[in-house]
């Protein structure tokens, strides 16, 4: 009996130069990215083939390009295997989108619609700092346990909790360095890492974003989900159109918390978690997200990670 999956999508930060190149060359992948030019832009296959990493990076580039590379990846995945079943989709911050498409509750062409208003918003936003703003990762055991600590830090705010360990901050460039140097000299056993971003994504940072967001979302047809959508922005299941449209604004500047979604996944029944990527990643964390008092990996949890080159393949 095949598994029930789970589908899980990343989020920013995953874009790589050439990223898509072998998957423009699926029929069943061209044929949604095809579906995506009239939104997205006529620069797609460019963006996602040949573009430079720097030029990537860039908001506007990398949202339109990850979105690009989930659902080519997805539908080449369920014309090899058109007997997937799935019990419930997450998607990582932006990745949630892809996942409303997978559960039903969205169509491709609203998803490029949104992710397109998404993208000019986000990057509108990092065009208005004054000064240098982005986001580091904070790993270190148990993330619970230093989020007070880090909330009553002047200038950082958490801004994703992705693991047990691991999450994000985000704030202006000059207090994320102070947060790393008061955490090095308190002896915490913790490492920051600053990331390549333009801005404190999931963070009040991003509240203006929120109108432009609003209208988006006011153009889409958001039908209830065929499967739960487990959502970082309330790491919950969520299943009424009108909740997940909301969710969809407020995700802009609330928490994104993505462990407490992987565990209501797990809670509501979910075993085997499926990624296919060109360089999968949210699959790649469940041994350091369903966890049990142990502290080791649940035995019952299963991750699949299937990569562009297996599309040409059947997977089971």
């Amino acid at each position: 009996m095949s598994p029930r999956y789970c589908v899980m999508f990343a989020g920013q930060s995953v874009q790589a130069q050439g990223m898509c190149r072998d998957l423009w060359r699926i029929p069943a992948a061209r044929a949604i990215l095809e579906r995506l030019k009239p939104s997205l832009g006529d620069d797609l296959e460019h963006i996602t083939t040949e573009m430079p990493d720097p030029e990537l990076a860039r908001t506007f580039n990398a949202q339109r390009a990850i979105h690009v590379h989930h659902l080519g990846h997805w539908h080449a995945y369920l014309a090899r295997n058109p007997q997937t079943e799935l019990n419930g989709a997450i998607g990582h911050s932006m990745g949630v989108v892809a996942a409303l498409v997978a559960a039903g509750a969205m169509s491709v062409e609203d998803s490029g619609i949104f992710i397109r208003a998404r993208a000019q918003a986000f990057s509108d936003v990092c065009k208005t700092f004054a000064e240098p703003q982005g986001m580091a990762a904070v790993i270190t055991k148990n993330l619970r346990e230093f989020k007070d600590r880090i909330s009553s830090f002047p200038g950082v705010s958490l801004a994703l909790h992705n693991t047990m360990g691991k999450g994000t901050i985000g704030g202006t460039l000059a207090d994320i360095e102070a947060f790393a140097a008061h955490a090095k000299k308190e002896g915490w056993p913790m490492k920051v890492l600053v990331l390549k971003v333009e801005g404190p994504y999931h963070t009040a940072a991003f509240a203006p974003c929120r109108p432009a967001l609003q209208a988006a979302t006011e153009k889409l047809k958001i039908s209830a989900p065929q499967v739960p959508v487990f959502m970082g922005t309330s790491g919950l299941a969520e299943f009424d159109p009108a909740r997940i449209r909301s969710l969809l604004v407020e995700q802009a500047d609330r928490l994104e918390r993505h462990f407490d979604a992987v565990w209501a996944a797990y809670e509501r029944g979910c075993r085997d978690f499926l990624e296919v990527a060109y360089k999968p990643q949210p699959v790649t964390w469940l041994a350091d997200q369903l966890v049990g008092e142990d502290g080791k990996p649940l035995a019952d949890a299963r991750g699949v990670a299937v990569k562009t080159a297996e599309l040409d393949e059947k997977v089971e």
